[in-house]
């Protein structure tokens, strides 16, 4: 009987030092494909539209919204045709205006004010509803600085920005997980757009972030 025991005993403790084995190996193989990719080198393309508050009202208000139509390193879509419906990472951003700057037909402003990015594989953004932008998990979030220069004739835009990291988050990927730059890295906007006053939305707008 003595023996019994004992045997059983030894078993037990045989059975619990080869699943405390299993555990570590499938421990470290969590651990190795939780490795992430950091892309220092950003490059997207983004198409939005944007509201500004009415010509008067005060304070002036301003917010812009879209989806990344594609994302070099990391698939942007999730399905054709490419559209807000299919986008797998949205954007939204408010700011605040400085005055206007007049010379002749064009008018400047200054913005600053903060980006997000983020990731919404559930794919429900729809323009006619610019909070369904920002309703997915954050990866991104910087503090931008633009100015969009209008041209009164046409309403049409052109604008530089350029934006700084302030938080990053790493997400899956069908390639593992991936992290859109550091935080302190820096990217510039380069956007052209079309006004459509009084809106909404009050414009339009295509263009491309790339690393600085």
């Amino acid at each position: 009987m003595r023996k019994s025991i004992v045997l059983f005993a030894i078993g037990l403790l045989a059975t619990a030092a080869l699943a405390v084995a299993a555990f570590g190996h499938n421990s470290a193989a969590r651990t190795k494909s939780a490795k992430v990719t950091v892309l220092r080198d950003l490059w997207f393309q983004l198409v939005g539209q944007f509201e500004n508050s009415a010509v008067g009202v005060t304070p002036v208000t301003h917010i812009h919204y879209g989806y990344l139509s594609w994302i070099q390193g990391v698939s942007a879509m999730g399905a054709v045709p490419q559209t807000e419906k299919t986008a797998q990472f949205t954007f939204f951003a408010d700011g605040k205006t400085s005055p206007a700057i007049s010379d002749g037909p064009l008018r400047l402003v200054t913005r600053v004010g903060t980006l997000t990015l983020y990731r919404d594989p559930s794919r429900n953004s729809d323009f006619a509803n610019p909070a369904s932008f920002r309703d997915g998990t954050p990866v991104l979030v910087a503090q931008y600085r633009h100015a969009p220069i209008t041209s009164t004739l046409t309403n049409a835009i052109s604008l530089f920005c350029r934006a700084r990291i302030t938080f990053t988050r790493p997400f899956a990927t069908g390639h593992g997980m991936v992290q859109l730059g550091k935080v302190g890295d820096t990217f510039d906007e380069h956007y052209t757009g079309q006004g459509n006053m009084p809106g909404p939305p009050s414009g339009y707008f295509i263009g491309y972030d790339v690393t600085r």
